[in-house]
């Protein structure tokens, strides 16, 4: 697996010591780097973002801020160079905090606890032919994929809505997407993921399974029109 890194922070010295430590590991890849909040909100609009470095003290919107406003925050490691927001910060399942200056042996462990956090949430999501394995509180739920009807990004957790209940689980809707992909399921939406045999109409706009619309966004158009035509 690659990790797909963004880096944020006010002070260009800090990004660039960041991207400087990333640079010499071979599954990292920084996407962007961005000087505050606000352009950072705007790129992860655009990309697919596993791991977030994060200043928390920046002008006009902080780190803590965004992740708040964010549907689908990716993981985040904060970055600060004052101690006292470390609590903050975990508040918000922060895989890690680091304290500026930022040494290589220490943004190694960090990475380490996103590799060990992102391969336990991984395993339960297995993908067998005919079902989905989601953790839900404190069991593992195995999901027949012909019951979901689709499922929905809701601020930190995501809603699978089948045919019978809804499950509530922490899995990111951008690894649901990659793991379901194989299996006929279309992302047509930042927020939205919907099996192709599900859909009992659609238009340029929306899709609709049975009585509920759902919207597709512009950067998933062409290929969801795409694949709905063809079906």
């Amino acid at each position: 697996m690659t990790i797909r890194c963004l880096i944020v922070d006010d002070e260009p010295l800090a990004v660039e010591v960041i991207r400087t430590h990333l640079a010499k590991l071979s599954d990292v890849e920084v996407i962007a780097t961005c000087h505050d909040a606000l352009e950072a909100f705007g790129l992860l609009r655009k990309h697919e973002v596993d791991l977030l470095f994060l200043d928390i003290q920046m002008p006009q919107l902080t780190g803590v801020d965004l992740m708040k406003a964010l549907d689908d925050p990716p993981a985040v490691i904060f970055t600060t160079a004052h101690r006292d927001y470390a609590v903050e910060g975990f508040d918000l399942n922060a895989v890690d905090y680091l304290l500026k200056p930022i040494s290589l042996p220490r943004l190694l462990r960090a990475l380490d606890k996103f590799r060990t956090l992102h391969a336990a949430t991984a395993t339960p999501s297995a993908t067998p032919a005919d079902a989905l394995n989601v953790r839900v509180d404190r069991q593992v739920v195995k999901v027949p994929l012909a019951d979901i009807r689709y499922i929905e990004s809701m601020s930190d957790y995501v809603q699978i809505h089948t045919t019978k209940r809804t499950l509530i689980t922490k899995e990111r809707i951008s690894h649901l997407a990659d793991k379901l992909a194989p299996h006929g399921f279309l992302r047509i939406h930042r927020s939205f993921l919907v099996p192709a045999h599900q859909v009992t109409a659609f238009t340029s706009e929306e899709v609709q399974v049975g009585e509920k619309r759902l919207p597709i966004s512009r950067s998933y158009k062409q290929a969801v029109l795409a694949r709905l035509r063809d079906e």
